[in-house]
C-alpha cells in the first residue's frame, strides 16, 4: 500500500514537471485571472480572465528567432470576468515553425509564468 501511495505521489509529481516545462495555461493559486495559449478549433487564442483588474494588459510573444513583439489590449467586460482573446496568427509575426514564448503583463508586472506553443512543419 504504501509502495502504490508512493509512486502516485512520484508519478503526479513528473506529470506537474512536464506539463510546468510545456504549460499552454496557467491559473493564478488565488483564482484570481487565467491565462492560455491555447488551441480551439485550429485557431491559437491568447486568452486572460480576471475578476480582480481592470484596464489594459500587455501579451507578448517571443518567437523561434528570439525577436519579441508586444501588444497591449484593454480587458472586456464578459459576464461576471474581465477577458482579452486574441488570435495569435492576426496579431503576430509567424516566422514559421518552432517554439513560441508568450507573457502577459499588468504594467510591468508579470501574469504568471511564461507560456509556450510549438508550431510544427
Amino acid at each position: 500500500m504504501k509502495f502504490a501511495l508512493g509512486a502516485a505521489v512520484v508519478a503526479a509529481a513528473l506529470a506537474l514537471a512536464a506539463s510546468a516545462a510545456a504549460a499552454t495555461s496557467y491559473c493564478s493559486p488565488t483564482g484570481d485571472y487565467c491565462t492560455s495559449v491555447a488551441r480551439q478549433k485550429h485557431v491559437r487564442y491568447l486568452r486572460l480572465s480576471t475578476f480582480s483588474f481592470r484596464g489594459r494588459v500587455k501579451i507578448c510573444v517571443r518567437d523561434p528567432r528570439n525577436l519579441r513583439t508586444c501588444h497591449s489590449y484593454t480587458l472586456r467586460k464578459a459576464g461576471l470576468l474581465y477577458v482579452v482573446a486574441v488570435k495569435w496568427k492576426s496579431h503576430f509575426p509567424n516566422p514559421g515553425p518552432g517554439t513560441y514564448r508568450v507573457s502577459f503583463l499588468l504594467d510591468t508586472a508579470a501574469l504568471g509564468p511564461v507560456l509556450s506553443f510549438t508550431l510544427r512543419r
